[in-house]
């Protein structure tokens, strides 16, 4: 028996060498094994459905737009000044002086100084009955005076803010004794403590000296005209 050769080819540079690769005239990749790739299609629905939730994220954006849209048309534009409420000092003097013991004061104060508020105070926790009311001073500080015919040290304390009394002084016709505190950012806080004829009365904020003065000065000349009137 002839023995059996075994030939194996060697590789070729010639490209006619090559073996066939099925090509595909419908324009789909052929591959060697025979199989095409196919390139997946969507319904329309089913493009509807991948983008409903971005359709709906982009609706509740506008929606939420023209919600908040009308409260920042509405916001006061800044100007740089300072918001000043209408309060009626004399007039909310009047109606406390129809429960108080004493005669509130109504300070006329002038330009440059605008009311935040005129209240009385009764039945409060520290059982003493106030008139009390307050000012923006033309250097943009505070001001407020607090009258009572009920005071004791002990609210005069919590009124002044515990601050330690630096001496008294005469002025517009009464002595005063006089307080100032700085807290931690350098805000100093003066208080007046005078004595009316009918009541005691703190002059308190961190005004200036000078404004503080003013306000204790326009406190006398309102108890004065009050004593007067009646």
């Amino acid at each position: 028996m002839e023995p059996v050769s075994q030939y194996n080819p060697e590789p070729s540079d010639d490209p006619s060498a090559q073996p066939d690769v099925p090509t595909s005239t419908s324009g789909d990749t052929a591959h060697p094994d025979g199989d095409s790739q196919v390139t997946p299609q969507i319904t329309t629905k089913q493009a509807q459905r991948i983008y409903a939730p971005a359709r709906g994220m982009i609706i509740s954006m506008a929606v939420l737009v023209l919600l908040t849209l009308p409260f920042f048309l509405l916001q006061p534009r800044p100007d740089g000044q300072t918001y000043r409420p209408d309060v009626d000092v004399a007039q909310e003097a009047s109606y406390a002086a129809d429960v108080a013991e004493f005669t509130p004061v109504a300070p006329e104060l002038g330009d440059g100084y605008s009311p935040n508020y005129a209240r009385w105070q009764g039945s409060s926790a520290d059982d003493v009955d106030r008139w009390e009311a307050g000012w923006v001073t033309p250097s943009s500080r505070f001001v407020g005076l607090v009258q009572t015919d009920q005071a004791n040290p002990t609210w005069l304390v919590e009124q002044v803010g515990q601050a330690p009394q630096t001496g008294t002084r005469e002025a517009h016709g009464i002595d005063w004794d006089t307080y100032q505190a700085e807290d931690d950012d350098g805000k100093i806080t003066r208080s007046w403590v005078g004595e009316l004829d009918d009541s005691t009365v703190v002059v308190t904020g961190t005004a200036s000296e000078e404004e503080i003065s003013h306000v204790a000065g326009a406190v006398v000349d309102a108890q004065a005209t009050e004593a007067t009137q009646n």
